[in-house]
């Protein structure tokens, strides 16, 4: 689990450190406004679940999922390989959260891979999508 969960932390510090990203929300980055908490909680085990969003629109969103190789997009995230799902602005979940997710976010459960392998994905899809 301890692998796993700094392999999800690598993947959050990429996404939180790329210019394509408007946002990440995961309680082991320091910016996570519940990160202390979540530290004396957590004990540095703080999951494999990150969500974000990148900046663009709607038809770039969809062009970054389709893009993905590794990354499997998928609407269930219980499986021990990476799997996303992006919830769009119109989505009906949207206003049961906080206030930066009403324009839509991925959902990003970190599979099993090598982190190199889902950092290199992420950055290869968002760039076919136009977004670096």
């Amino acid at each position: 689990m301890k692998q796993h969960c700094s392999v999800a932390m690598a993947v959050a510090e990429f996404l939180e450190l790329c210019p394509a990203t408007r946002f990440v929300w995961y309680p082991g980055l320091k910016s996570h406004p519940q990160h202390a908490l979540a530290e004396k909680l957590m004990h540095g085990q703080y999951s494999g679940m990150i969500a974000f969003d990148l900046k663009g629109d709607e038809k770039q969103h969809e062009a970054f999922l389709d893009a993905l190789h590794l990354v499997t997009h998928a609407v269930s995230l219980g499986d021990i390989e990476s799997l996303i799902v992006y919830y769009d602005r119109h989505s009906d979940k949207l206003p049961h959260y906080p206030a930066v997710y009403q324009e839509g976010f991925f959902r990003f459960s970190v599979g099993l891979e090598d982190t190199e392998d889902i950092i290199a994905d992420l950055q290869q899809a968002m760039q076919a999508a136009g977004m670096l």
